[in-house]
């Protein structure tokens, strides 16, 4: 091939870029993949005609040329992950709808048995579309705008998590998309979940009973809901309500360990602060109030006193697990909580409730506490009583440093003592010629 005189790079990208057309073509995909690098520092044209190459190649999959041992979609996720490099380099975003979209077609491969055929072109259509059920101006009356799904499709998405409750967790989080702010708690796909949840729940506590599978569903479905943030809805707060009480009733199947489990992760960490707040309102026996909305309005205890509360149950693991419902309902740290409620403890001079407190797991808080508190001590007896609970009942694993500080604050008590004693001892010296007089006295 000639090459024109100054042009030789210029052309030779152009020949390397036919090469890599040429490769794809043939479905040499490991020479062609070798090519994208070069072809990336490209002049002219050729980038760009890459990039729309590659982009190609992963959202029309069906179209590669493929042996018959080849998955096209699976050649296709190869493609998408150069593009990604690719896309990296320039510093730009892969779409997301390019992965979900490839994503849904490689878990419909393992699901055409168990789902039907006209149920997963749905399913592809709505994905297609946008997110099931999203609002973009948190308008609820632009909900019917987005594309919803027929009740036969929620039917057979539940019938999956029964019966296989991996792969259908997998096709729920592609169908919710992430959270991008808006009220996630109207999503139609959503609310149709919450309510076949609902249903399932009184399905466990009847007489009737319950087909295989469904505690599975449950625990399924509960993972799958997007409740980053708060406002959440009402029928999230009953949902919250009808858990806590299916796992608390006897012989139940649900665990709540399992399905606090099932909640613990980013996109529904609005629910679990819910979930947390109920369960804290139902053990400090406070029963919610009813607004005029209709929403429940939270009526707590005193949190120094809760938290005393809690902490003195003698079941350690109930009351690690109230605590933390507690702090997380009102956006509290608990250490921060602990040693607030110590604090007001010692200005009220209540140390029997002082040292239960501080008794087990907060023991190594006790010595920063004394320098915390040590200013509120309005008398001797009172900084003594002090140092007496928390200080001289130390174990040998408190903190040097501040052990040495108490030790200097229980020096300086001892010295302070010792004067007070020596200055009665002088008073009443010095008044002894006065009440020997005074005797006499009484004595004539």
């Amino acid at each position: 091939m000639n090459h024109p005189f100054g042009k030789e790079e210029a052309a030779s990208q152009k020949q390397l870029f036919g090469f890599f057309c040429e490769c794809l073509r043939r479905g040499e995909w490991e020479l062609a993949q070798a090519c994208v690098p070069q072809l990336q520092e490209g002049q002219g044209d050729i980038p760009k005609r890459v990039e729309d190459i590659l982009q190609a190649l992963v959202v029309c999959p069906n179209l590669l040329r493929c042996g018959q041992d080849i998955n096209p979609q699976r050649v296709a996720w190869v493609w998408l992950l150069v593009l990604e490099k690719w896309l990296a380099r320039e510093k730009k975003l892969l779409p997301v709808v390019f992965r979900r979209k490839l994503e849904f077609l490689l878990l419909s491969e393992d699901l055409q048995g168990d789902i039907p055929e006209n149920i997963l072109e749905e399913l592809y259509e709505t994905l297609t579309q946008g997110a099931v059920g999203h609002v973009p101006d948190g308008n609820p009356r632009r909900e019917s705008w987005t594309p919803r799904l027929s009740s036969e499709a929620v039917s057979v998405l539940w019938d999956l998590l029964r019966q296989s409750p991996q792969p259908a967790q997998a096709l729920l989080e592609l169908l919710l998309e992430e959270d991008d702010g808006t009220g996630l708690s109207h999503w139609p796909l959503q609310n149709a979940l919450v309510d076949l949840i609902r249903k399932a729940l009184r399905a466990l506590q009847g007489p009737d009973s319950v087909p295989p599978g469904v505690v599975d569903a449950i625990y399924g479905a509960l993972r799958t809901l997007r409740c980053p943030a708060e406002p959440l809805g009402v029928e999230l707060r009953l949902l919250c309500e009808e858990l806590l009480e299916a796992c608390r009733t006897k012989g139940s199947p649900l665990r709540e360990e399992r399905l606090l489990s099932c909640l613990l992760h980013k996109a529904s960490r609005g629910l679990l602060s819910l979930y947390g707040h109920t369960y804290a309102e139902k053990v400090t026996e406070k029963p919610p109030r009813a607004t005029a909305s209709g929403k429940v309005s939270p009526d707590h205890l005193d949190p120094e006193r809760a938290m005393l509360a809690l902490f003195s149950n003698p079941n350690p693991a109930e009351a690690w697990k109230v605590a933390y419902f507690y702090c997380l309902s009102n956006n509290k740290h608990f250490l921060e909580q602990i040693l607030v409620t110590a604090l007001t403890l010692l200005k009220e001079e209540d140390f029997p409730n002082l040292g239960c407190l501080l008794d087990r797991e907060f023991r190594p808080l006790s010595c920063l506490l004394v320098l915390l508190g040590w200013t509120h001590c309005q008398s001797l007896e009172s900084a003594k009583r002090l140092l007496q609970t928390l200080h001289r009942t130390q174990g040998p694993g408190c903190d040097e440093l501040l052990r040495d500080a108490c030790d200097g604050l229980w020096a300086h008590l001892e010295v302070l003592e010792w004067c007070i004693q020596q200055s009665r001892c002088c008073k009443s010296l010095l008044n002894l010629p006065g009440q020997v007089s005074t005797v006499s006295v009484q004595y004539s």
